[in-house]
């Protein structure tokens, strides 16, 4: 990666008579001696400081996070959470609920990224013995686990079995379960 770094001001319009300028850094990062057709490359602006290659480094590490929060937020809006779907009225009720989705909606991916990168990785090194007893109880009494209470199956065994308590179907053409695909038609989850 090959990475340039330049400090300058930047001036904005902020009204038709109104004008503000502000210190920005830009960043142009690329690909060097990719053998693929389209090499990545990023030219960035931004108010962090960045004069240093760690400061450089600090700012396209954050960049490149961007796809994790936009499915984070995904997940939040449309997937298990469906948080604007809310029936709630008021401020307070809508924030707090909003914060509890959104604990939940960054658990869930955390689950999903573990079940597809460190599949063999057991469960209870991210959930409780409690939370995987509970999954494996109630796949059991719908006759889809092969695992008993105090057994401690690998992660995508765990994640899989919750995906289709929440009705992953698990069909081949859809992929693994995902926080936002899990192929649940219960009435909270149709789009209207």
């Amino acid at each position: 990666m090959r990475v340039r770094v330049a400090r300058g001001r930047l001036a904005l319009s902020l009204t038709r008579y109104k004008r503000r300028s502000m210190e920005v850094s830009a960043l142009y990062a690329h690909e060097v001696d990719f053998r693929g057709p389209h090499p990545l490359k990023w030219m960035l602006i931004t108010t962090a400081h960045a004069e240093t290659l760690a400061d450089a480094q600090a700012v396209l590490d954050g960049y490149a996070m961007r796809w994790r929060v936009e499915e984070l937020h995904r997940t939040w809006k449309a997937g298990w959470c469906n948080v604007e779907q809310t029936q709630l009225r008021s401020r307070g009720a809508i924030e707090k609920s909003a914060m509890l989705h959104l604990a939940v909606a960054s658990r869930a991916m955390r689950l999903v990224h573990l079940a597809r990168n460190e599949p063999a990785r057991p469960a209870t090194d991210e959930l409780s013995r409690e939370e995987v007893d509970a999954v494996l109880i109630l796949a059991s009494k719908r006759g889809r686990s092969k695992y008993e209470r105090g057994d401690t199956p690998p992660i995508v065994e765990v994640v899989d079995l919750l995906a289709r308590l929440g009705g992953y179907v698990g069909k081949s053409s859809g992929g693994p379960p995902g926080a936002t695909n899990t192929g649940c038609r219960c009435p909270s989850h149709v789009p209207a």
